[in-house]
């Protein structure tokens, strides 16, 4: 064995570079390849230490998100806890991946078994736990690199993001094992087991494409609009701009309902007053301005806002909230919001522990003490003859949201958000990706409204229509199709990551019997 086969650097760092670009190249090859250098790494070092494994994990992850984590250079232009958030968000994926890592490389050196088995069992657990808890987060699971390809994931449908995710690492598996295996035979049965596994998938995505494109041209309509205000962050909260904004928001709404539009969608927060609501006094609930725009054009507004409801001597509550103003002038009393709040920056986590330490404090540390509450769960906007699911900011990146929703009776569903947070960064056109997997697993249209882009519209194939730049003012229109049958998806939810999480448990006891 070389050196370089022997260095924990090489090989496991080639690893992270190539899932950077699974994550960013906007090219299919490194999600189909991107485990083999480890792989590799761990059956050449199958004597090495846990440590040693541990070692090779996060140099895997580090460098990996060290890569993917890179949009946090654009939030140093609003404080300088941009650079610490970022160097603990490298630290905190590298010790998961190592973890992980770790895990499957004492697996397959005490059992022997296929990294086709071994690989999504392990990595999909991990993903899993992952989605849980105060620091829950679903960005980086593996399924997502394949969202930019919506012809071959259209069997999301069925498995949703974790079923996505366990044929890239089946793919990455068996590659693996057809070109390393220990015997010829294991090889030639990988090779045909890989080549069986693309045609099913491609043979399901063919019939799911062409079942769903005549769903579509079938479906009844809703001729939805965005609004993409490009509200520059030093400008969004800055005192004595609230008129331009609106009159930005109002100019672009007239040109939307001018193409024909009846509901138009505005972005996360975009109305520029908060809305305070006195919960003893009724009336309270109502802005005017909203209302008053919504009756004169006769549309439907889906407007963001901050909420405050509130009553004398209680604390008051915040939430990143979204309303429709009907057009009779009428503010509908269902509401919705934020209901996963970003950590730090919008809730304390462990607030217990840290609460004491973070909350309450003034200055550039605001940016990490949260502040808001979570909106209630599952809530649906009535709006043009339909039910809008809405999520908000970084909610595109959880399956089980948007899943709720479609099973609660939406037709559509809302993305509205502020990414100028993120820059020009390549993190824009991924999370845009990212509601193109959501509207397969859920056969859902999407109207994405984003204050400086990218806005768009996605139909429930994950095909993106009338994209807009980044950082200028647009609007777009569209008829989006509503499709009302549940998908096999939001019927069993996410079946295949309880289906690893077992299939590992079940493995433990029996690997160790064996050593």
């Amino acid at each position: 064995m070389t050196a370089a086969h022997r260095s924990i650097w090489k090989l496991p760092a080639l690893s992270g570079a190539l899932l950077v670009l699974a994550y960013y190249g906007g090219v299919l090859v490194p999600s189909l390849l991107l485990f083999l250098p480890l792989l590799l790494w761990l059956d050449l070092n199958e004597d090495a230490s846990r440590l040693r494994r541990l070692w090779a994990g996060f140099v895997f992850g580090g460098v990996a998100f060290a890569g993917a984590a890179h949009f946090h250079y654009a939030m140093l232009s609003q404080s300088w806890l941009a650079a610490p958030l970022y160097l603990g968000v490298v630290l905190a994926y590298g010790l998961k991946v190592a973890l992980s890592v770790a895990l499957l490389g004492w697996l397959r050196a005490r059992s022997g078994w296929s990294y086709a088995l071994l690989l999504p069992m392990t990595w999909l657990s991990v993903e899993w736990l992952q989605s849980w808890g105060d620091l829950k987060m679903t960005l980086d699971h593996v399924g997502q690199t394949l969202a930019p390809y919506p012809f071959l994931v259209q069997f999301a449908d069925l498995v949703g993001t974790y079923g996505v995710g366990l044929f890239v690492l089946l793919f990455n598996g068996l590659l693996y094992e057809s070109l390393y295996g220990f015997y010829a035979l294991t090889r030639r049965r990988a090779a045909v087991a890989l080549v069986l596994l693309v045609a099913a998938v491609l043979a399901y995505d063919g019939w799911a494409w062409q079942r769903t494109a005549r769903e579509l041209a079938a479906a009844p309509a809703v001729r939805a609009a965005f609004v993409q205000p490009n509200v520059p962050l030093e400008l969004k909260h800055a005192e004595g701009t609230e008129q331009q904004q609106w009159n930005t928001l109002q100019r672009l709404t007239r040109e939307a309902v001018g193409r024909g539009a009846e509901l138009v969608v505005w972005p996360e927060t975009a109305r520029p007053d908060p809305f305070f609501h006195h919960l003893d006094y009724p009336q309270t609930y109502r802005m005017d301005d909203v209302q008053l725009l919504a009756r004169s054009l006769g549309v439907s507004l889906l407007v963001g806002a901050d909420y405050y409801p509130y009553r004398p001597d209680e604390p008051i509550a915040t939430y990143n909230a979204a309303f429709v103003a009907h057009p009779d002038g009428t503010l509908d009393p269902a509401w919705g919001g934020k209901v996963y709040l970003v950590p730090f920056t919008e809730k304390t986590p462990f607030e217990g522990l840290l609460g004491p330490l973070l909350e309450g404090r003034g200055g550039e540390w605001r940016w990490v003490s949260g502040g808001f509450r979570p909106a209630p769960e599952n809530a649906l906007l009535p709006a043009s003859g339909t039910q809008v699911g809405v999520l908000v900011c970084f909610e595109e990146f959880f399956p089980d949201l948007a899943r709720m929703l479609k099973r609660r009776g939406a037709g559509l569903q809302a993305v509205i958000t502020n990414d100028a947070w993120f820059g020009r960064s390549p993190f824009q056109t991924y999370m845009v990706d990212t509601a193109r997997l959501r509207a397969i697993e859920n056969r859902v249209a999407f109207v994405r409204a984003a204050n400086t882009g990218h806005s768009a519209f996605i139909d429930p194939l994950g095909r993106v229509h009338g994209r807009t730049g980044l950082f200028v003012e647009a609007s777009g229109v569209m008829d989006l199709p509503v499709i009302e049958r549940l998908t096999v998806y939001d019927r069993i939810g996410d079946a295949v990551a309880w289906l690893c999480v077992a299939l590992l448990l079940a493995s433990l006891p029996v690997i160790v019997a064996k050593t």
